[in-house]
């Protein structure tokens, strides 16, 4: 993992594995387009979501409880500054991507008294152009998916009336 400037001044704590009990929604993983199974490089893909504007009181169980209505956890990020208090943002790491899909819908939506920004991330850190163009993509993808569940829920609920 290469570390930043910006990395080493803030203290992050470790990924809290928390089982989850609920089981995701409906969506196959077909449908979202995003692969379950290792990449070109060989490794398991990665399902994780930046969280910003979080209260600065907020705790990783709370945020887990939060999202785990989404699917299933693999854990929570919070990130801390140089005091250990939290800085209003996290990063939410799902086992599936139907869960991170899901816990996509939660952009916007209310977590005690703030307004989410629920973001999906492309890794690493940093303002290049590169980077930037990567994070648009997968929000304009992210951005396409989320409407395609919403019209077929729609669509499951007309067909059940």
């Amino acid at each position: 993992e290469r570390k930043t400037k910006k990395d080493n001044s803030c203290k992050k704590e470790e990924i809290a594995k928390k089982p989850d009990t609920e089981k995701a929604t409906e969506n196959s993983n077909e449908a979202t387009d995003i692969p379950e199974k290792s990449n070109k490089t060989g490794k398991k893909p990665r399902f994780i979501l930046f969280v910003g504007n979080l209260p600065y009181t907020v705790t990783k169980e709370a945020l887990s409880d939060h999202f785990k209505k989404a699917g299933e956890l693999e854990g929570v990020r919070l990130l801390m500054n140089a005091q250990k208090q939290p800085r209003g943002c996290a990063f939410v790491e799902f086992k599936s991507s139907a869960a991170m899909l899901n816990a996509l819908l939660y952009h916007h939506t209310s977590f005690q008294d703030r307004k989410l920004n629920v973001e999906m991330t492309c890794g690493g850190g940093g303002n290049s152009a590169k980077r930037k163009k990567k994070i648009a993509e997968k929000r304009n993808k992210s951005a396409e998916l989320i409407h395609k569940m919403l019209a077929q829920k729609k669509k499951t609920k007309s067909a059940i009336k």
